[in-house]
């Protein structure tokens, strides 16, 4: 769902960093103009609902604190409507070589986007706060979109599969993102057509050599014909 801001509200906004860092709001100056962010703010992520979730013991720390962090809006009637799924946590392995198994969850939340409206999004949530979140254009997101696959950099970071949904159409993708300057970054994508379940995505990706990998892509090339193809990419 989409809707166009003020002008006043989206560089208001804009000069926002999103992370879960908790950091304060910039760029607001007057008690009017951070009256008119709360305001907004308020019918997204709801304060009744925002302190019901805070209270609610099993809601996992992490999720906490990223509604607790002003710079970014969670989805408060999404989350307390379907607290089971974002209750689910998948670990991914020890990802940043530090002794310590990392998992995942998943966060409802509030996109701007670069045409100057907003939209129902979500996002990977680490375990460990010093991973960034991925966030992923589309509220479409399950733990099991995301996947280790290998450290193709040789930096200590393990690499990992991303299966991203729009929520329709037959044709999904299959991303590979690497932590990039604090920052997950798609360095391959292929159509994963849904058509063709198998082999699973985690088998579709695969490192060949330092910097270099390849990904399986699986799809109709006409209304008879399968193309069944391994596309090579190199990490930049």
């Amino acid at each position: 769902m989409k809707e166009t801001f003020s002008k006043l509200l989206l560089l208001l906004l804009l000069s926002i960093s999103f992370s879960c860092k908790n950091k304060s709001d910039k760029g607001i100056k007057t008690e009017k103009e951070i009256a008119e962010v709360n305001s907004w703010r308020d019918n997204w992520e709801n304060p009744t609902q925002k302190a019901e979730l805070l209270s609610n013991l099993k809601i996992h720390k992490r999720i906490k604190e990223c509604l607790n962090d002003t710079t970014i809006v969670v989805l408060t009637s999404t989350l307390v409507d379907d607290l089971d799924r974002y209750s689910e946590i998948k670990s991914l392995g020890d990802i940043n070589g530090d002794g310590v198994n990392d998992s995942i969850l998943i966060i409802p939340e509030l996109f701007i986007t670069t045409d100057n409206a907003i939209e129902e999004a979500a996002s990977v949530i680490f375990t460990d706060k010093r991973l960034p979140r991925i966030k992923v254009d589309s509220p479409c997101l399950e733990t099991s979109y995301i996947f280790p696959v290998s450290d193709i950099d040789n930096d200590g970071i393990v690499e990992l599969g991303k299966y991203y949904s729009s929520c329709a159409s037959r044709f999904k993708g299959l991303e590979l993102v690497s932590l990039d300057q604090e920052e997950w970054k798609v360095k391959g994508r292929v159509t994963f057509d849904i058509l063709f379940e198998e082999p699973k995505k985690e088998e579709r990706i695969e490192k060949i050599e330092v910097n270099k990998f390849r990904m399986r892509e699986i799809t109709l090339e006409s209304a008879d014909e399968k193309m069944d193809t391994w596309k090579v990419f190199e990490m930049k």
